[in-house]
Formats: C-alpha cells, sequence, structure tokens
C-alpha cells in the first residue's frame, strides 16, 4: 500500500478500512491497518514525548515514522502528507 488517506474522527470505527488513517482528535491516537497489508492494527498514541500528528488543513504527517517491530511482518514507514513511504 504506497497510498493513504486520513479520517478525523470522534471515535475510532470497531471495522477499520484498509488504506484510511484514523485521527482521534479527543483520544490522541492515530489508528490504521498495517501498510505492509497484513491486517494488523497500528495505534500510534499522540503524546508531547511521543508521536506528532501535523496536519496542514489538507495533508497528515507523523513523526517519528512508524516502526511495527513487535507484529510478524515488523515493517516500518513513515506517514508523510498521509501517503506511505516504504524503506
Amino acid at each position: 500500500m504506497n497510498t493513504l488517506v486520513h479520517k478525523f474522527v470522534g471515535q475510532v470505527p470497531e471495522d477499520l478500512e484498509n488504506g484510511v488513517v484514523y485521527v482521534s482528535i479527543p483520544f490522541s491516537t492515530v489508528i490504521h491497518k498495517c501498510c505492509c497489508g497484513c491486517g494488523h492494527e497500528v495505534v500510534t498514541p499522540l503524546s508531547r514525548s511521543g508521536w506528532k500528528l501535523t496536519f496542514d488543513g489538507e495533508s497528515i504527517s507523523l513523526d517519528p515514522s512508524i516502526g511495527n517491530r513487535a507484529l510478524p511482518c515488523r515493517s516500518h514507514w513513515r506517514a508523510l502528507s498521509a501517503s506511505a513511504k516504504m524503506p
């Protein structure tokens, strides 16, 4: 998966769509299915000392990169302008 779209939500839906990054400001959380296609849910908690979300009015960015070393796929990517870039 090379491209993601973002969706701002109050609460994260129970069933996540592939290719959608859900951003919940009330819960300071970003969640999506793994970009490698394995189907695992990836939860990214936002905080001052952890991941940061940037929204420019059109697209989102997450920093630092997202690594899933605990998942079997061990995928790693950067979410920039709502598109996933696999290293």
